[in-house]
Order: structure tokens, then C-alpha cells, then sequence
């Protein structure tokens, strides 16, 4: 069963939010620079420079800090995502395809690398598509297939656009339920790529 990681209570004056961002910032730290088993309440209270009684004001337990750093670290990506140049509209299909899967693993990645048990038990509820909206994302991968309609094979678009959009997230999804370890296989990410250059046109 899952422990419930939303927060007791959200800062609502200034003096609040601060001391709920200086324990997700030493949260953040003490993942980078000590580890995740390093992670516990009254460590993450020392490094922040609060009581563990303030820390239990605000979260439940150290899952619930853990949501708190991996929303924020959602909400960096998204932002950086939405200032980011729609360039991969430029490049060959083959190569766009590629920098779509990449991006995805990546991300992956570094969110499982952080707590590898917590992000396995709780990545849905971290999904970018919350952040940017579906039909935002939906949206790009409809303007990057027009931009290549000369290089596709007879394809429906919308289909693609969907498979694009939501099955790439759903694949890596089910991945780290079940074999996270192929986040950091090369000949994983290549299959996927060559998956989708399939479906899409007539490379083989």
C-alpha cells in the first residue's frame, strides 16, 4: 500500500513558505550530496535548520517531502520545456524522433536516480503532461510531423500524433513498473527509435 505523500498543509505566509522551501532545498541536497539513504525526517529538519516538529507541520513524513522535491524538479522541466526552441522540427525525422526519445529517458532517469524506490512506487504521479497540458504536447508533435509530412510514409496522422504524444510516456512507463534497469540500456532507447522510424516511414 502507498503512504499518502500530499503535504499536512500548504504555506500561505511568507514566513511559512520559507520554512517549507529551506526543507525542500536540504531535501534536494542531501539526495545529491549524501544519498537517498541518507534521507530521513530529522536529517532533512538538521540540514534545513528547523525543528522536526516544524517539518511535521507541514509534511507527514519523508515521502511526502520526497513529493515536494519531485514536483518542484516537474515544474523546472516544464518551465525549461516552455522557453525551450521548437527546433527538432528542423532536423531529419530520423534524428527528431531520436531527441523525443532521448529527452524522455533522460528525464526518466534522473528523477528515478534520485530515490530509486519512491519514483518506481510514485512516477505517475510526476508526469509532465499535468504541467504542460496533453493537448500542448499533442500539439508539438502535430507540428513536427507536418513539418516531415515529405518523409512519411502513408501514415494517419493523428494516430501518429497520439502514439507520439502518449505512447512513449506510457512505454517508459510500464518500464519503470516493471524493468527500470532498461532506462540505462542504450539498445532499449535504440529500439524504441527504430520502433517508431519504422511506423512512421519507409527506413529499415
Amino acid at each position: 500500500m502507498q503512504q499518502d505523500i500530499q503535504p499536512r498543509r500548504v504555506p500561505k505566509q511568507n514566513r511559512s513558505r520559507v520554512i517549507v522551501d529551506a526543507i525542500v532545498e536540504a531535501g534536494e541536497l542531501i539526495l545529491a550530496e549524501e544519498g537517498e539513504g541518507c534521507l530521513t525526517t530529522s536529517r532533512i529538519a538538521e540540514r534545513a535548520g528547523v525543528s522536526v516538529g516544524s517539518l511535521y507541520r507541514y509534511f507527514q513524513n519523508k515521502e511526502a517531502v520526497l513529493a515536494a522535491i519531485y514536483g518542484s524538479e516537474v515544474a523546472k522541466d516544464a518551465s525549461t520545456l516552455a522557453r525551450r526552441p521548437w527546433v527538432i522540427q528542423d532536423l531529419p525525422i530520423a534524428e527528431a524522433i531520436r531527441r523525443l526519445v532521448d529527452f524522455q529517458v533522460e528525464r526518466h532517469q534522473k528523477l528515478f536516480e534520485r530515490d530509486r524506490g519512491f519514483y518506481r512506487d510514485h512516477h505517475r504521479d510526476f508526469s509532465l503532461h499535468s504541467e504542460i497540458g496533453r493537448d500542448a504536447v499533442a500539439k508539438r508533435m502535430r507540428e513536427m510531423l507536418d513539418a516531415h509530412v515529405d518523409e512519411l510514409r502513408d501514415v494517419d496522422l493523428d494516430q501518429a500524433t497520439f502514439l507520439l504524444a502518449r505512447g512513449v510516456s506510457a512505454l517508459l512507463r510500464f518500464t519503470l513498473d516493471e524493468e527500470p534497469e532498461r532506462l540505462n540500456q542504450p539498445e532499449f532507447r535504440d529500439a524504441i527509435v527504430d520502433m517508431l522510424i519504422r511506423y512512421l516511414t519507409d527506413e529499415h
